[in-house]
C-alpha cells in the first residue's frame, strides 16, 4: 500500500516541534549575551544615545538572526543566503553613496543592517543546519567577548593586565558572563545533538526509518547524571579560560593615545603616555579611572565616515549609481545564464574523479550519483529515498532504447546491488569501488553521447 504523503504545513510543524529544544536554547544563548553587553554597554555610557544604539543593535541581530532560522525551517539553500548577502552589500553601497543624506538620523541604522544583517542571517540558518550549530553560536559568543572589553576598559584594568597582573581583568561579573555563555553554549550544542538523532532516523530521506516513535522514559534525552557532567565541564572550561586566556590576548596603541595600551610581559614594550601639560591633565572621574565614550565615539566616527562618503554633487552620485546598476545587472544576468552549467561541470568532475581524497563508502555514493544523473537526463529522475535497484527496474526500458543491449546493463544492476549495501551498512567489498567507477562512468558518458546537442544544452541546465 502507498504511504499517505504528509501536507506541508503538517511537515513544517512537525520540523518545528523537532527543533524547538535548539531553538529555545539558542534564543536564551543570544539573550543573556545580549542582555549582559547592554548592561555593560549603559553602565559604560549611560545616556539616552546608547539606549538608542542598543535598540539598533537589539533590531538588527534579533531579526536577522529570525530571517535565518526561518531559511533553515523552510529549507532554503545556503547559496540563496550568500546571494542575499551580496545584494545586500551591493545595494547598500549604492544606497549609502546616492541617497545616505535623505536618510537622515536613520543613516546608522541602514549602514548596520546593511554590513552586519546578512552575516546575522548566516548565524542563525547555521545555527539549524547539521554540523554547523558551532559556526552559528559566533553572534552570541560575539557579544559575550564585547562585554568583557567593555568593563576591562572602563573599570581601567586594561593598563593593571600590561603591568602584569594578569587575571585582574576578571571580576564577578565578567566571570559570570563567561560561566554563564559556556553553559548555554553547551546546552545549545546537546539540544542540536538530540534534532540530529531525530533528522537521522525520522528525516524524509533517512535511509534508516524506525518503525516506532519513542516516547516517555524510551525517548532519547540526557539523564541528570549528564546534566550533571555537563554543568562540570562547563565550570571546568570556564575556569580553564580564565586562567589561560589573559596570557594570550594583546594590546595596541589606542588611536587617541589614552595611554591604556602596550605590551606586557612577552616581550612587548609598552608605549609611553603622552606628557600632559601644564592645565591639561586628563580629567578622571571619582573613582580614578577615566571616563570611557566607547559608544558615543563609535557613533560620532561612524557619522563623519558616512559623510565623507557622500559624493559632492548630485551629478558625481548618478553616474557612479549608474555604474554600479550596470555593473550588478551584468553579474545577475551571467549568474542566470552559467551557474547551473558551470554547477553541473563541478558536479560531475568531482563525482568522476573526486577533487579531495574520499573513503570507498563516498566513492560508491559519488559513482551511483553520476548514474542517477544520466537517468535523469535520459527522463527517469530517482525518487526521494528510493532504493537503486527500484530506480534501475524503472529506468530498464530506457537504458534498453539508449544503450541499444549494451554489455555493461549487466554491470548496472551490481552497482545498483552495491549502492544499497553500502547504503545499509553491510560492508564495501575489494572490488566494488573498481565496479562502480567503471559502471557508473559507463552509464554517463553513453546517455550524454546519445542526448545529441539540444538534449545536451538542456541537460545543463536542468537541475541536479
Amino acid at each position: 500500500m502507498r504511504q499517505r504523503r504528509l501536507p506541508l504545513w503538517r511537515v513544517f510543524l512537525d520540523e518545528l516541534k523537532a527543533l524547538a529544544r535548539p531553538l529555545i536554547a539558542y534564543w536564551i544563548f543570544l539573550s543573556a549575551m545580549f542582555a549582559s553587553f547592554s548592561a555593560a554597554a549603559m553602565w559604560d555610557s549611560p545616556n539616552f544615545e546608547s539606549v538608542w544604539v542598543l535598540l539598533m543593535f537589539a533590531v538588527v541581530t534579533f531579526a536577522s538572526v529570525g530571517i535565518g532560522q526561518l531559511a533553515a525551517l523552510l529549507r532554503v539553500r545556503d547559496w540563496l543566503v550568500y546571494l542575499y548577502w551580496g545584494l545586500m552589500w551591493t545595494v547598500g553601497v549604492m544606497f549609502s553613496i546616492f541617497s545616505m543624506a535623505a536618510v537622515g538620523p536613520l543613516a546608522i541604522f541602514v549602514v548596520f543592517w546593511v554590513l552586519c544583517g546578512p552575516m546575522f542571517t548566516l548565524a542563525g540558518l547555521w545555527s539549524l543546519r547539521v554540523g554547523r550549530a558551532i559556526f552559528g553560536s559566533w553572534v552570541p559568543l560575539m557579544y559575550a567577548s564585547g562585554t568583557a572589553i567593555i568593563v576591562a576598559e572602563n573599570k581601567g584594568k586594561v593598563s593593571q593586565w600590561v603591568e602584569g597582573d594578569k587575571w585582574v581583568v576578571w571580576d564577578v561579573f565578567t566571570f559570570g558572563v563567561l560561566a554563564l555563555g559556556v553553559t548555554l553554549l553547551l546546552v545549545f550544542l546537546v539540544s542540536r545533538e538530540s534534532h540530529r538523532l531525530h533528522l537521522w532516523r525520522r528525516a524524509p530521506n533517512a535511509q534508516l526509518k524506525g518503525s516506532v516513535i519513542e516516547q516517555g522514559a524510551a525517548r532519547p534525552r540526557l539523564s541528570c547524571l549528564g546534566w550533571v557532567m555537563l554543568l562540570f565541564m562547563a565550570f571546568s572550561l570556564s575556569v580553564g579560560t580564565a586562567l589561560l586566556a589573559p596570557y594570550l590576548w594583546r594590546t595596541a596603541p589606542a588611536e587617541e593615545g589614552d595611554g591604556h595600551g602596550g605590551g606586557g610581559e612577552h616581550g612587548e614594550e609598552p608605549y609611553e603616555q603622552p606628557e600632559q601639560g601644564e592645565g591639561q591633565q586628563q580629567e578622571r572621574s571619582d573613582d580614578g579611572r577615566q571616563p570611557s565614550k566607547t559608544l558615543e565615539e563609535g557613533m560620532e566616527n561612524a557619522k563623519q565616515q558616512i559623510q565623507e562618503q557622500l559624493p559632492q554633487e548630485p551629478q558625481q552620485g548618478l553616474d557612479l549609481l549608474s555604474t554600479l546598476l550596470t555593473m550588478l545587472f551584468l553579474a545577475i544576468l551571467g549568474l542566470i545564464i552559467f551557474w547551473r552549467p558551470v554547477k553541473r561541470l563541478l558536479t560531475v568532475r568531482h563525482l568522476r574523479d573526486p577533487l579531495w581524497k574520499t573513503a570507498a563508502t563516498g566513492r560508491i555514493e559519488h559513482g551511483w550519483r553520476l548514474v542517477e544523473i544520466a537517468l535523469a537526463d535520459a527522463g527517469v529522475r530517482a525518487r526521494p529515498g528510493e532504493p537503486a535497484v527500484s530506480l534501475l527496474k524503472r529506468a530498464g526500458p530506457t537504458l534498453q532504447r539508449v544503450a541499444s543491449g549494451h554489455r555493461e546493463i549487466k554491470g548496472l544492476h551490481d552497482a545498483a546491488l552495491i549502492r544499497d549495501r553500502v547504503a545499509y551498512g553491510l560492508g564495501v567489498g575489494p572490488d566494488d569501488v573498481a565496479l562502480m567507477d567503471r559502471v557508473s562512468r559507463w552509464a554517463f558518458d553513453t546517455v550524454w553521447e546519445r542526448l545529441g546537442d539540444r538534449g545536451q544544452l538542456k541537460a545543463l541546465y536542468r537541475g541536479l
